[in-house]
């Protein structure tokens, strides 16, 4: 195998080992002092939740609320004004916990495949509902949760505004104020990511008249899983939060435990500016971000499972998050306020952007997002063009390959030059059958001589690989492309683009998808590949003839729109080749001298090296004792 080839299998394993390695690992804070804190006050359904909480060291499904208490007021946000306003989503107020039950996304399917009528619904599956009070948020035991039954104060309850009360087992009452107030930029133009937020203030009073401390208490952020079976099970599903400045995100296997030691929930204290905190699953995301007066300084995170209602209850793995509350100490007849916003929607980066608080740290791109960002940016700005994502993604690119013209230009050239000095590498190795170093050192002279730089035809393929990196970043974490079509067969551009399932007598993989795209894919790969010069030996091309099949079976079960960016990138690169080819070749000619640059001096130096090498193995021999005379 030629260093071209060594040098692409080795940025493909070194790319694919960071992404590995920045998506799974991520500096831990300090965890929270083993001391314990004054218990706090459980509430009037406290024996109840106490088994609800998974038992520390197991992971299990936490048991439902009564449903049969259960009642629920929706609160719609909307987009648009006028004919245009329609409804985006729908927060589901419970009376049990005075907390978001769930939030409906319109519109937006589980699954276009195999659920096609069943919208996404945030925290469907969680007992606890978003913005749950919690209490004893501490290292010692497993919090409890607030399961009281609130009442809507109708005299403040409208389509913009929902308010509920309770009375707490500790003689605490609590006031739940739930708040349409959208975001607006500096010309007063409203933020798109308004409508997934909603306003939470909460206000506690202490009618009594005695103190009540409460030193561990916190609002429950939402929970976070896989919401199709057609999603990974925890490749996708963090919890996260920020703390000066920093973002961090964690994965439950981070707390589950090992070969020795059982899972535990998390907790992390001593968080410095905690500015938010909540749960995603691939494509959605819950977050609380308190105000500034109402940051705590902990988080709790726990392991649990859950089972997907739409889909023959289906058990899946995920995580919950509550945040940590200022330590409330109420006086007699005083009261405390704390004040949240909540976003629950779409992990949507030109959404997530124009929100304050560094929202868009939230997609997750780790260290492409200096290209995954612009690349996300670019589809939107397309689709806003043509109305079609499959359209977009074809125009994006073309923009990528217009932008690295220059360099397969360059390197298409390159690669005409190395094939034109095959024959002479040829006799170079009939020259020298028994000495290969001798045979580089040579050849690095001809390449010197005839001023061939034999990793310029590399440079295309290495400005592609991290641009492929990077749009598969994209298509990871954006919700854009889910339940877009593009045509014909493609029918979701976020999941591959099966036609048929051929059934299988095996039960881990009962049937086989055909996918069309990446057949497609493979084969103008091995055109474009025929068009290109070839350079090596014939046991150097015929591995290199193997990279289709590699990126078949690599990108076979992927989101069609990788395959259909691919494929798009092959048929635009035929044609490049094409036009290519109407310019004027490279001719073989010797190049005058002029000052050697990296590369030649790298090849002059192992020129040295290698002569060195020989000498002294010559020295070697001419000491090694022969045969006597006779």
């Amino acid at each position: 195998m030629d260093r071209k080839s060594w040098i692409i299998i080795a940025l493909c394993a070194v790319l694919l080992g960071a992404d590995y390695y920045y998506s799974s690992t991520q500096p831990k804070p300090p965890v929270a002092p083993q001391s314990v804190s004054q218990p706090a006050t459980k509430t009037a359904s406290a024996d109840a939740a106490s088994n609800s909480p998974a038992l520390p060291g197991d992971m299990a499904v936490v048991p439902p609320v009564d449903e049969s208490k259960l009642e629920t007021w929706p609160m719609v946000s909307y987009a648009g004004e006028g004919k245009d306003r329609k409804p985006v989503a729908t927060y589901s107020i419970a009376n049990i916990g005075g907390s978001i039950r769930n939030v409906e996304m319109e519109g937006d399917l589980v699954d276009s495949r195999h659920v096609p009528d069943v919208d996404v619904k945030i925290n469907e599956n969680g007992t606890y509902g978003i913005g749950t009070l919690v209490f004893g948020i501490t290292p010692a035991a497993d919090p409890s949760y607030d399961t009281s039954v609130y009442s809507k104060v109708d005299s403040e309850s409208n389509d913009e505004k929902l308010t509920l009360v309770a009375r707490l087992a500790n003689g605490l009452a609590v006031k739940k104020e739930y708040t349409f107030d959208p975001l607006k930029d500096e010309n007063g133009a409203l933020l798109a990511g308004s409508q997934y937020m909603l306003k939470l203030k909460i206000t506690l009073f202490n009618p009594m008249d005695h103190a009540v401390r409460l030193p561990d208490m916190g609002v429950f952020a939402g929970a976070g899983y896989p919401i199709a079976k057609s999603e990974m099970a925890e490749a996708f599903t963090h919890f996260f939060y920020m703390t000066d400045g920093k973002f961090v995100q964690e994965t439950p296997s981070y707390f589950t435990g090992g070969f020795i030691s059982s899972a535990k929930p998390r907790e992390v204290a001593n968080l410095v500016n905690l500015t938010y905190g909540g749960v995603m699953s691939q494509y959605y995301a819950s977050i609380l971000i308190p105000a500034e007066d109402s940051r705590g300084s902990m988080i709790y995170a726990q392991r649990q499972l859950f089972h997907l209602k739409h889909e023959g209850d289906h058990e899946v793995p995920g995580v919950i998050l509550a945040m940590g509350a200022p330590v409330v100490d109420l006086q007699p007849k005083a009261e405390k306020v704390l004040s949240y916003e909540i976003y629950a929607g779409p992990k949507k980066n030109q959404v997530l952007n124009e929100l304050p608080y560094k929202l868009d740290e939230v997609m997750a791109y780790g260290w492409l997002t200096i290209l995954s960002a612009p690349m996300n940016w670019l589809l939107n700005f397309f689709f806003g063009l043509v109305g079609n994502w499959g359209i977009a993604i074809i125009c994006m690119t073309i923009v990528v390959r217009i932008v690295i013209w220059p360099l397969y230009k360059k390197s298409y050239m390159a690669m005409k030059r190395m094939s034109l000095v095959q024959p002479k590498m040829q006799e170079l190795k009939e020259k020298y059958p028994n000495d290969p170093q001798k045979v580089n050192v040579e050849m690095m002279k001809m390449y010197q001589e005839y001023g061939i730089n034999p990793a310029s035809g590399c440079l295309p393929m290495l400005i592609q690989i991290p641009i492929f990196f990077a749009f598969y970043r994209v298509l990871q974490y954006s919700a854009e492309l889910r339940g877009q079509p593009f045509f014909w067969w493609v029918k979701d551009l976020s999941l591959p683009d099966t036609v048929y399932e051929i059934p299988l007598p095996f039960s881990s993989f009962p049937t086989l998808p055909v996918n069309i795209l990446p057949l497609i894919m493979a084969v103008t790969m091995v055109i474009q590949m025929k068009m290109t010069p070839q350079a090596g030996d014939k046991m150097q091309r015929r591995i290199m003839a193997f990279m289709p099949l590699i990126f078949f079976f690599f990108c076979y079960n992927f989101a069609s729109a990788l395959a259909l960016y691919w494929t798009a990138q092959n048929l635009i690169n035929m044609g490049q080749t094409l036009l290519i080819r109407r310019l004027p070749q490279p001719e073989l000619t010797k190049t005058k001298k002029k000052k050697a640059g990296f590369l030649q001096r790298m090849m002059e130096q192992q020129r040295i090296l290698a002569e060195q090498q020989k000498q002294q193995g010559g020295g070697m021999r001419n000491v090694t004792p022969g045969r006597r005379k006779k």
